[in-house]
């Protein structure tokens, strides 16, 4: 199986970059399955049921979130019910939405999708992801041998002690939120994939994502500034991994960089 993941989805930038490119991304490399983080699409906070449409219209299969999942009034959120989009799983029970889904290819192969949440430096009060995400993958493993996590973290050492935690369990985790792609893609020694951050999908020309002279000013300044997408140096950032179908093992991961050059520019 061959896994397309996108990294943040940052604003109306990002959603076009997607619009653009994700069909011919996807037909280019053989892609059997596209997740993208989606907690950023809505203007840089949040994600909205008409948004989630769109990317599903794209060819996004999955869509993950992370810290800005329930940054949307409440009355928003009934879209976050629907199968193919996930929030952190390791927020209180009782929340709107899930935090893991099996999902069934069109030739009837499956995946296990987790969406986890770090604690450090992020919300120190959510469940454990190591436990919370331990007892979802000895689920999905009942049904799956296949299963793809988006761990939605600060820091590297709590995203690599994750991957450490999970290798072998899992087939890839893949970090996202600093919105800055590293370059730390690999294969564990029992044979998950991983990398730190998958990085951004939206503006380049930026402060992860915001346009840069608010950010300079709040740093300056060290009162309120109101931050506003950027929308200049379209970028994607991805990942594609190979997973062996019969042992769920990882066989390759690659990153991907693009700056984007739209035909009407």
């Amino acid at each position: 199986m061959r896994i397309l993941f996108i990294g943040d989805i940052f604003g109306t930038l990002g959603r076009r970059v997607l619009a653009d490119r994700l069909p011919s991304l996807l037909s280019e490399n053989a892609i059997d399955v596209c997740i993208a983080n989606g907690e950023n699409a809505a203007g840089g906070r949040g994600l909205t049921g008409n948004i989630f449409k769109k990317l599903r219209k794209f060819g996004v299969e999955i869509v993950t979130g992370g810290n800005h999942s329930f940054s949307i009034p409440d009355s928003a959120y009934r879209f976050m019910d629907q199968p193919n989009v996930l929030r952190p799983l390791n927020y209180p029970p009782g929340n709107v939405g899930k935090g893991s889904t099996l999902f069934t290819l069109e030739d009837g192969r499956t995946i296990g999708i987790i969406n986890l949440q770090g604690r450090t430096f992020v919300h120190e009060a959510l469940d454990c992801p190591f436990r919370t995400g331990l007892a979802a993958i000895e689920k999905l493993a009942e049904k799956t041998n296949i299963i793809f996590i988006d761990f939605h973290a600060e820091t590297t050492s709590e995203k690599g002690a994750l991957a450490r935690y999970f290798d072998g369990k899992i087939s890839a985790l893949v970090g996202t939120h600093t919105h800055v792609q590293t370059a730390d893609e690999r294969i564990l020694p029992e044979g998950t994939a991983f990398i730190s951050d998958a990085g951004m999908t939206g503006p380049e020309d930026s402060v992860i994502g915001m346009k840069h002279e608010q950010v300079i000013r709040r740093f300056l300044m060290q009162t309120h500034t109101r931050f506003e997408p950027s929308d200049k140096g379209a970028m994607l950032n991805a990942v594609i991994i190979d997973i062996d179908d019969t042992t769920g093992k990882a066989l390759s991961i690659k990153r991907i960089f693009e700056r984007i050059t739209f035909t009407d520019e």
